[in-house]
């Protein structure tokens, strides 16, 4: 029983972590405090796994951005364009304006990732909407939002325990995997009618073959 749930926590607890960073509530210090009781002595591996990958998702989104050449060409627009102005004072100011444009863009480095982790938490003890709280924060963290919108609304499916980590064939073969919803839906609701009714009973029993059979 270990080793299955340890097989599919590995392939979901990355997807956890990540989006438990994306909440305003929790951002990294939730995984900094958990992990260590999870994975105990291996917790810094596992911590700065999860680190490398936000920061390699928001290189990814952050070159698919439009905003990823944002602060450009601030240099050439210094000065005016007037002409007769004195040449000899624009000169001098030459060396300054390129100053300006330097530290400009140095105190612009700092990413969207960056500053959301050092900000504090959102209370815990307030009603929040983490869609809603990310479209009101998209002007402030561009970027990251489109991450977070992309994120967050990744569809998830479970199923029962009983069925996931029995000892018997597969739950989910091929063919079930692609029934389309009403036929699921058709399933799920002859499964609950049946399980009502006594495990003897024949009728039952055609009802549901018939149900997996259409």
């Amino acid at each position: 029983m270990k080793s299955k749930f340890d097989e599919y926590w590995k392939n979901c607890s990355l997807a956890l972590a990540v989006a438990a960073i994306l909440d305003p509530r929790f951002k990294m210090k939730l995984v900094e405090y958990y992990y260590p009781q999870i994975y105990d002595t291996s917790a810094k591996g596992c911590i700065d796994i999860v680190s490398n990958c936000m920061k390699a998702l928001y290189n990814g989104h952050a070159i698919c951005s439009p905003l990823d050449s944002h602060g450009q060409g601030t240099a050439c627009q210094v000065g005016g364009s007037g002409g007769g102005g004195d040449d000899e004072s624009r000169d001098r100011l030459t060396g300054f304006d390129r100053f300006l444009h330097e530290t400009s863009q140095s105190q612009n480095t700092k990413s969207d990732l960056d500053k959301y982790l050092e900000e504090p938490l959102f209370p815990r003890n307030m009603d929040f909407n983490i869609l809603n709280w990310w479209k009101v924060h998209t002007p402030r963290y561009p970027i990251l939002s489109m991450m977070a919108r992309n994120i967050l609304s990744i569809p998830m499916s479970k199923v029962s325990l009983e069925s996931a980590f029995s000892t018997g064939d597969r739950t989910l073969d091929r063919y079930r995997s692609s029934l389309r919803s009403a036929t699921v839906q058709a399933l799920m609701c002859a499964q609950d009618w049946i399980r009502n009714e006594s495990e003897d009973s024949k009728p039952s029993s055609h009802l549901a073959l018939c149900c997996y059979g259409n």
